[in-house]
């Protein structure tokens, strides 16, 4: 990638690379984050989801993330430490060591959170049943 780019965007990859990486390995210290360091201060808006948003720069917005840091709860809590996904320099070709597919999602959550009841008119709007996801933020889970 460094090629395509050329000699002169080569220092600036390398620098976002090891920015990166160095605060992914800071974000998955659970003491850190159980602490209310930095990581999760109000004036660091990506905090420990800095070494994820380099690439997932869409996910910065999305009201799930921010929700999710916002109650302390970074990427690698629900995806695992992902190293080799952070590190691949052929982006896309590593997946993360976890990948949550569709028919995981409301198990996925539950491990955090308490299930909670969909009214008829909620449900009647669906074509399918739906999962967590379906009102809580899609996290580019596409719906049926």
């Amino acid at each position: 990638m460094a090629k395509e780019l050329g000699d002169g965007m080569r220092p600036v990859i390398i620098f976002v690379a090891i920015a990166g990486c160095l605060s992914f390995l800071c974000s998955c210290n659970r003491r850190a984050t159980e602490s209310g360091s930095a990581q999760f201060n109000e004036s660091n808006p990506m905090g420990a989801n800095a070494a994820c948003y380099v690439c997932h720069t869409t996910f910065v917005q999305e009201d799930i993330s921010k929700t999710h840091l916002w109650a302390k709860v970074p990427c690698t809590r629900c995806h695992g430490l992902s190293a080799g996904h952070a590190n691949d320099e052929d982006i896309g070709a590593t997946p993360p060591d976890i990948i949550i597919e569709r028919n995981q999602v409301d198990e996925m959550c539950l491990k955090c959170h308490q299930k909670h009841d969909i009214s008829a008119e909620e449900l009647s709007v669906h074509k399918s049943t739906p999962i967590c996801t379906d009102c809580h933020g899609s996290h580019r889970i596409k719906k049926p």
